[in-house]
């Protein structure tokens, strides 16, 4: 099983994963908003999200 990284935010909203070889994408589905870009890596369980820095805190 694989965890996305999209936020604690955009808890309980209905989304759409579109998935291709290398990458996942998460779209709002009811705004069309993109969520989150993720990269597969067949070797994680975890794959973050490529649209924020990473970190816990701002700026770091």
């Amino acid at each position: 099983m694989h965890h996305l990284g999209i936020g604690y935010q955009h808890r309980g909203k209905r989304i759409l994963a579109l998935i291709d070889e290398s990458t996942v994408t998460v779209v709002h589905l009811d705004t069309g908003e993109i969520l989150s870009t993720h990269i597969i890596d067949p070797h994680r369980s975890y794959w973050r999200n490529q649209q924020q820095e990473p970190g816990r805190w701002p700026g770091s």
